[in-house]
Order: C-alpha cells, then structure tokens, then sequence
C-alpha cells in the first residue's frame, strides 16, 4: 500500500480545506439548516394536516441533505478508495455505449411512431406519449448496459 493511499479517509477531506472532522460538521450544519428552515416554514406558515407533513417530511430529508452536502463538499482524490481517473473506467464506457445505442433506438422508434402517425391517428396525450418514450429510453439503455456488462465482464 503506498503512501498516498493510507493518507486518503474513508470520508475524505474538505474542498475548502480541513480535514474529515470539518468536513462532517459542515454536512451536519447544512442538513440542520436546510431541515431546520423547512420546520420553521411550517411551524410558522402552516396549519393542520399540511404542516405535519411538512415536519415528517423535513425530518425525512435530513440524511439526504446530509449526503448531498457532503458529495458537493468533498474532495475526491482524498477518498480512500476512490479511482483516479474515474472517466476512464470500464463502467464509463459501458455507459457511453448504453446511451448511444440507446438514443439510436429512441430516434428510430420515433421516427416509426412519426411515419405511423401520418397514416394513424394517434389519439395519445402527450403526457402518456412522454411517459412511454422516457421509459423506452431509460429501459433500452438500462437493458443494453445489463448485455455490455454481461459481454465484457
């Protein structure tokens, strides 16, 4: 194991500087401030039902605050096990390859759905029609990146 490596934290440090100990209180100070003005919002704007939920839901967002904090504040290259060039690993170029075979499906799909609908009529909102092709994307990249994963590892 080389230097550089039993230095990195299993937290990492602070962008701004310091170590991991600032680096959690400033995740924690944050989350109670984002949850806490949620609280006080509905304390002082709400009434009744409104306002216990806003108070279940302000209690709830507390960890997720907490954690996207901590993702815009930390430093990468401290991390423990963090890969130094993450843009260039195998996972990256599966996903590349998922999206652009996927976005190669998604015009082809569209353009049957265009040549259809000249000859068809359609009767589809348009909430429905977005709702079908984003989960035509997302499930053709999610399925082609399943067959590159499978292939390649």
């Amino acid at each position: 194991m080389s230097l550089e490596t039993q230095q990195r934290s299993y937290w990492g440090r602070a962008r701004f500087g310091g170590g991991t100990g600032v680096l959690l209180a400033s995740c924690v100070g944050i989350a109670l401030a984002v949850s806490g003005a949620m609280a006080a919002y509905a304390l002082t704007g709400l009434e009744g039902t409104r306002q216990d939920v806003v108070l279940v839901f302000a209690s709830l967002a507390l960890p997720s605050v907490f954690a996207l904090a901590w993702v815009a504040l930390v430093d990468q290259a401290s991390l423990r096990d963090a890969v130094d060039r993450p843009e260039e690993t195998i996972e990256v170029q599966w996903v590349r390859r998922a999206q652009s075979g996927a976005f190669t499906d998604l015009l082809l799909l569209l353009g049957v759905t265009l040549v259809v609908g000249v000859f068809v009529d359609l009767d589809v909102s348009a909430h429905v029609a977005l709702t079908v092709v984003i989960a035509f994307a997302m499930a053709d990249a999610g399925l082609r990146m399943l067959w590159l994963k499978r292939r390649d590892g």
